[in-house]
Parts: structure tokens; C-alpha cells; sequence
């Protein structure tokens, strides 16, 4: 076998091992952009939060987007998509938001990306405000709705008037809204505590891939022979 066959053959190698490290695109939806979510996704009210960013493969690389979806009174779900290289690359940064709302009962849709649960604050069918002892206003939801700020990974932080107010603001102007002090996407102090976005692994898992791939294409070096 001379070397360019051999090379060939490398390369050919390179590209199956790239592929086999990615999950089967048969089985995984694929949503190219937000226009989709209102097609792909049914029933209201309905929110979907963007939970994690990965990607696979080496030379052919697959990027997928993980959702946790709210659906009614339902319990969450966890759906994993395939995704365009854009869309994935738009939305790393919102890792814990809410990429798509269904408003109940409206057929009313939002793909501007807010705080979780943000579809259901300042709704007096699922909480109202109340006076804190400073004199802050805040939400809170009702008894049979308590267990909604876990679900949205709120932990302590509990939304406040003027919150609401600015996120308004922000939806009705199209334009991503990460809290009052930056308290949610990728950079969140709320969201980090929660959640752990794939997309940037540490030199760690990729140097094992490295050598597990260098056992592949470790060639011992071309000699000159004499005529």
C-alpha cells in the first residue's frame, strides 16, 4: 500500500470514528431556528427552557439543544433536538431561559428569550404580588402552584415588580431579558447554580478523545530506503 492509498484510507477511518460519536440523527427531532417551536411544540400554556448546549463529532460535527417542557399541569419533560449551527451558536449564551412561550387560551406565542417561568408571573390565576417589610413588591405564587419556582430552578430568587416591569419591556421590544442584575442565562448567578452547559467542556474530556484517536493514527514515520 503506498501513502497516499494509505492516507486515504486514514481519512476515511478519521470520519466513520467521527460519526460513530454521535447520537443517531435518525431518532432526534430537528428544529432549525425558533419558527419552528410553534409547530413542534402543542398544547398551552407551554413554556420550554433551554437546559443545556452540546455538540458531537469531530469533522462532522452534530449540535444539539436539551429543553426541559412545561406543558399545563403536566410534569416537566426533557426532549433533545438537533439543531443548525447557528441556532446553536444564538443561544449559547441563554442556557435557563425560556426560548418559546404558548399563552393559555390565547394561541398568543413568544420566542423572545426570558426567565424561566416568566410565562406565568404577574398572572392572578397562578399567584399575585405581595409587600415584602422594605416595602419591595414580589410575586409569589399560589399553595397550589408552590412548587413551580423549583421547577423553574429559582432557588431563593423571588421575582419583584419592578422585574416584572422591565421584562416586560424587554418582550414587547423582542430583545433577550437575562434579569434586573444578569441573574439568569449562561453567565446567571441563578442559572450556574442550576444548570451545567455542555458546550464548553474542559481540555480534560477532549484530550481523552485525543489520545483515543492518536492510537488510530499513530504511522510510524516513512523511511528512505536505498536503491
Amino acid at each position: 500500500m503506498n501513502k497516499i492509498s494509505l492516507y486515504v484510507l486514514l481519512i476515511l477511518i478519521y470520519l466513520g470514528l467521527s460519526k460513530s460519536f454521535s447520537p443517531s440523527e435518525q431518532r432526534t427531532p430537528y428544529i432549525i431556528n425558533e419558527k419552528v417551536y410553534a409547530n413542534f411544540f402543542t398544547g398551552s400554556p407551554l413554556s420550554v427552557m433551554l437546559v443545556d448546549s452540546f455538540q458531537t463529532g469531530f469533522l462532522i460535527k452534530t449540535y444539539f439543544q436539551k429543553y426541559k417542557v412545561f406543558v399545563g399541569f403536566k410534569s416537566p419533560e426533557i426532549v433533545t433536538v438537533r439543531t443548525s449551527p447557528e441556532f446553536w451558536r444564538k443561544n449559547l449564551k441563554n442556557v435557563g431561559l425560556s426560548l418559546f412561550r404558548r399563552y393559555e387560551g390565547k394561541n398568543q406565542t413568544s420566542t423572545t428569550p426570558l426567565p424561566p417561568g416568566s410565562l406565568y408571573i404577574g398572572n392572578l390565576a397562578f399567584g399575585s404580588w405581595h409587600y415584602l417589610d422594605s416595602g419591595e413588591k414580589v410575586w409569589r405564587f399560589h399553595r397550589a402552584y408552590r412548587h413551580f419556582p423549583k421547577i423553574f430552578a429559582w432557588n431563593e430568587f423571588q421575582p419583584s415588580f419592578d422585574f416584572f416591569e422591565r421584562m416586560k419591556i424587554h418582550l414587547q421590544h423582542q430583545q433577550p431579558f437575562y434579569g434586573l442584575n444578569n441573574e439568569f442565562g449562561e453567565d446567571g448567578s441563578i442559572t450556574k447554580l442550576s444548570f451545567t452547559n455542555s458546550h464548553d467542556k474542559t481540555p480534560v474530556g477532549r484530550s481523552k478523545i485525543s489520545i483515543h484517536l492518536k492510537k488510530f493514527f499513530d504511522v510510524p514515520q516513512w523511511k528512505k530506503t536505498a536503491n
